[in-house]
């Protein structure tokens, strides 16, 4: 049976690819990567009686038909529910998301706001180059803030095309991928992929099959520098053997091992949540300094999915088991479901594109890979910071008109 619902997945995954690819529908192409790529991985242990973690020494688990199976089901669950919710929308009728007409913010408003978002982003890399170790004691929590206001000067960039916002764009990414790689840290790869993405979709109407192919020896080379990053902060010797074994399994062993434990010990659906975390994860959206103020923790980190089954040196959670955890296997289809809408709403095709639309899917695209593998908080903060740029903008625009 777990042969059968493992080759029905990799079939839904390959029809998904290929429906996605025709309609240039790369954020959700990413989106289904990255939930399928913990499972992939997985596959090939599939037949083994024993899975060995690494490069964690001593920790395995054993590999029963039971664990199997329950392990293929909640993988074809959930492309199950996300290809079913591509297919919906398939049927619905074709909508223009702007009116061509003039927009709330005129580019002075955007473009100052960029200002202050290239001020930020120029601070934090120079300080971060500079002294990496207070930079991290420093500014720990703000990475996101940072990648995100990257963003913000790279969607101005694609919004108002010139050699000059191109050229800055491309330099903070590049600046922040140093930085980012000189302290350990491999999250400069969502950021690249968010950039590529943002730069795809802008132009997607002259991308070809030649021009997908570079793009993904691109991906290919950036996931290789990510894996690279993480074997020498980790301190592992840069072999062939080792290069190998970490390229396969670093991608799924700290996220798949939180639905070993649920499916072996809790599959009768005594752990359910109800919802709690995702409730949590909405009253966790407020900024720090609120919760601060009145002396309390922010929910999310009192009860962190991503701290549920924790592995010292590892950590994280796949979103399947995030969903499992609230609502069974139900949760799963579901999550798989409302998740392919909501990228297909971000995704879809627009008349004419402008700025929010950039910034909005580029913000989305840098979430994706932290959304699958710790749960949709990430998310959740990318489109809570997309409502305060908006209330930046509104400012911007009301500071110039008292002036």
């Amino acid at each position: 049976m777990f042969i059968l619902l493992v080759s029905l997945s990799l079939l839904i995954l390959l029809l998904s690819g290929c429906l996605c690819l025709m309609a240039k529908r790369y954020l959700v192409a990413l989106y289904t990567v990255c939930y399928s790529v913990p499972f992939l991985a997985l596959t090939s242990c599939f037949w083994s009686e024993t899975v060995i973690l690494w490069p964690v020494d001593g920790y395995e688990f054993y590999l029963d038909d039971p664990l199997v199976f329950r392990l293929a089901l909640v993988w074809f669950l959930g492309v199950t529910g996300a290809f079913v919710a591509y297919l919906l929308s398939l049927l619905m009728p074709s909508y223009s998301t702007t009116t061509g007409g003039k927009t709330v913010f005129s580019s002075i408003d955007l473009k100052s706001s960029g200002i202050l978002f290239f001020g930020l982003s120029v601070f934090f890399i120079l300080f971060r180059l500079i002294n990496a170790d207070a930079m991290l004691a420093t500014f720990a929590g703000v990475e996101s803030l940072v990648v995100f206001s990257i963003i913000m000067v790279s969607a101005l960039a694609l919004a108002y095309p010139s050699p000059f916002l191109f050229l800055v764009s491309a330099m903070l990414v590049v600046c922040y991928c140093v930085a980012n790689a000189m302290t350990g840290d491999r999250d400069f790869v969502v950021l690249v992929v968010a950039y590529i993405l943002g730069i795809m979709f802008r132009y997607r109407y002259s991308i070809r099959p030649r021009i997908l192919v570079l793009v993904g020896c691109l991906m290919l080379v950036l996931l290789a520098a990510g894996v690279i990053v993480s074997m020498i902060r980790m301190d592992v010797e840069l072999t062939v053997a080792n290069i190998a074994q970490y390229f396969l399994f670093n991608s799924w062993n700290a996220i798949i091992l939180p639905l070993v434990e649920q499916l072996t010990l809790f599959w009768d659906g005594e752990h359910l949540r109800y919802g709690k975390t995702y409730l949590d994860m909405f009253l966790s959206l407020a900024p720090s300094p609120i919760y601060s103020a009145l002396a309390v923790e922010k929910p999310i980190v009192v009860d962190n999915p991503a701290l549920w089954y924790y592995v010292p040196g590892l950590g994280g959670i796949h979103v399947a088991g995030v969903a499992f955890e609230n609502f069974g296997l139900l949760g799963v289809f579901l999550n798989g479901f409302i998740s392919m809408c909501f990228l297909r709403l971000i995704d879809a095709r627009c008349r004419n594109d402008n700025f929010l639309r950039f910034f909005l899917y580029m913000l989305c695209s840098a979430s994706v890979m932290h959304w699958v593998w710790y749960g949709e908080i990430y998310l959740l903060n990318a489109l809570v910071f997309y409502v305060m740029a908006l209330g930046l903008f509104l400012a911007m625009k009301l500071f110039r008109g008292i002036c």
